[in-house]
């Protein structure tokens, strides 16, 4: 993953390194009550107490911040993403358990961070630096809880138990992703059906690891 550093002037003392951190944190606090481009520069240095000086003294304008916050915000939920890996290690037993507890923490970390995920998306279509850091983190996220579906594989009787795998992940994705909107403004549907999602894909990824395909 790519640093700040990589998108943000280094601050030379330490009050200007605690005004960029509320710059970082105040933007994730807006990106989370609606999409980066109905946030103004001056909007975030109001609410973070700082000059716009002290911003452009950091970054070159509105594209550069947004890169050092999907940083930040990106390293945040990679810790999310490990501790709910190793609660899940922790608690559930064979592939039964493993599923539907891989399905909701995924869903559920998306669906917690949704607000923020959707602007760095529809941000990504013009910006390969925001593109390519947001696949390298759902990449590496997500093998996390591959990994874990990995250690069942003596319970998968698909005849390729990886491509099984990455398969049921990739469209579990997808579809939470779809119903939660991240690739458009707002999601599609209310907590009862949310819920019911998370279980019908429960019981499809199950199913599918469970199934062996014919011969062709």
């Amino acid at each position: 993953m790519p640093t700040i550093s990589a998108h943000a002037r280094a601050p030379k003392q330490g009050r200007s390194r605690q005004s960029f951190e509320r710059i970082l944190e105040g933007t994730i606090d807006l990106l989370r009550e609606r999409p980066y481009d109905q946030i103004t520069l001056a909007e975030i240095c109001e609410r973070c107490e700082v000059s716009t000086g002290s911003l452009y003294g950091r970054v070159a304008g509105k594209d550069e911040l947004l890169r050092a916050v999907q940083v930040r915000f990106l390293e945040r939920l990679a810790g999310q993403f490990s501790a709910e890996a190793a609660r899940i290690a922790a608690e559930a037993r064979g592939l039964r358990q493993v599923v539907p507890a891989v399905v909701a923490s995924l869903g559920n970390l998306l669906k917690d961070n949704a607000s923020v995920l959707r602007s760095f998306m529809l941000r990504s279509a013009a910006d390969p630096a925001i593109e390519a850091a947001g696949k390298q983190s759902a990449l590496e996220n997500h093998a996390k809880f591959i990994a874990l579906l990995t250690a069942c594989s003596t319970e998968i009787r698909h005849t390729q138990p990886e491509r099984a795998i990455d398969t049921s992940m990739l469209l579990i994705y997808a579809t939470q992703a779809r119903f939660l909107g991240l690739d458009s403004v707002g999601g599609q549907g209310d907590a009862s059906e949310w819920n019911a999602l998370l279980q019908d894909l429960s019981d499809m990824m199950l199913a599918f690891l469970l199934f062996t395909p014919p011969k062709r």
